[in-house]
């Protein structure tokens, strides 16, 4: 080996050197650093498990989500619908009521005119005896004597009272 230029003992001891420096690298160097390589890897696939978990939940929550406001719509157009039913059933007894009081002031005005109508009827029949007693006085006065005239009166008087009633 000499005559190619390698001497055996550089060799050894290069050898011995490499061997030296692979083992401490590896023991200092080549380990820790795979260690911390494999720690980040399994942090990375817990991560991404996690996202993908997270995902699925996201999803999850999206349909949930959807379907409450689904079941939110149909509840208020089911409230909106009953409050229509309630309020068309409120306007028709409001109508009605009405209708019924419209007819009771009608009847009430009925009555209070026909009660006055009696009421002006009797002052002119009233009125229409004094006026009548009256025309007669002056007429009687001077065609009649005077105890006719009271007879004549009083009878006249009876007629129009039973005429009255």
């Amino acid at each position: 080996m000499e005559q190619l230029g390698i001497e055996p003992k550089l060799l050894l001891a290069q050898i011995i050197n490499f061997s030296i420096i692979i083992f401490v690298l590896s023991k200092l160097l080549y380990k820790p650093i795979l260690a911390m390589l494999e720690k980040r890897k399994k942090e990375i696939e817990k991560g991404l498990a996690l996202s993908q978990r997270m995902q699925e939940e996201e999803v999850k929550l999206k349909q949930k989500q959807e379907k409450m406001l689904d079941e939110t719509r149909k509840q208020a157009r089911m409230i909106l619908e009953e409050a229509k039913k309630q309020g068309k059933e409120a306007e028709r007894e409001i109508v009605n009521e009405a209708h019924k009081e419209a007819k009771e002031i009608v009847e009430k005005g009925r009555l209070e005119l026909a009660h006055l109508h009696k009421e002006m009827e009797k002052d002119l029949r009233k009125e229409s005896v004094a006026l009548a007693t009256a025309m007669a006085k002056r007429l009687l006065v001077s065609v009649m004597k005077e105890d006719k005239q009271h007879q004549l009166l009083e009878s006249q008087l009876k007629e129009l009272e039973s005429m009255k009633e």
